[in-house]
């Protein structure tokens, strides 16, 4: 393992067998252990808490923001592929926000931005004026998340285990 990007700050990915099963996150360093030899099990589990955790506060500071309580709960899935499309990077289903695990490499802002767009998808399918209308009204400064995730499209893209590689 090389090098992991989360939430857009690079970390050295080692891996180790030894003892039981942990990841350690010190300074820009992550470190995975495994007696079984599974280290990237342990990142992509690790990755995904962490990326759901993430989504979480991002829906909350949403929620804290704007007049957004008309959503309800909203629940997050953390998967390897969405529908098994490669490109799909987010989808909504019912009050559910299904992200590619990949996401994880991106800013913050741009997380936002995937919130604030796969949540106007609840008033609107079709991506016209009115859509973007809601983008906005969700998430006023959405076109910079936007340019921060049109800028790591490719990484979201490729499949995880070449990004764990």
């Amino acid at each position: 393992m090389n090098s992991i990007v989360i939430f857009g700050r690079k970390y050295k990915a080692t891996a180790k067998s030894e003892g039981k099963d942990i990841l350690q996150r010190k300074l820009d360093k992550l470190i995975a252990k495994s007696n079984g030899g599974d280290q990237a099990r342990i990142i992509k589990e690790f990755l995904s808490d962490l990326l759901h955790s993430e989504l979480f506060n991002i829906y909350g500071q949403i929620r804290d923001e704007s007049k957004i309580d008309v959503f309800g709960n909203l629940d997050f899935e953390v998967a390897e592929t969405i529908d098994k499309r490669r490109k799909r990077i987010a989808k909504m289903k019912d009050n559910r926000i299904i992200i590619k695990l990949n996401a994880v490499s991106l800013p913050r802002s741009a997380l936002k931005y995937i919130v604030a767009h796969e949540m106007a998808h609840l008033f609107t399918k079709k991506h016209g004026k009115k859509f973007w209308k809601i983008v906005e009204s969700i998430y006023p400064s959405y076109e910079e998340g936007q340019k921060q995730f049109i800028r790591k499209e490719e990484i979201l893209k490729a499949p995880l285990s070449r990004i764990l590689a």
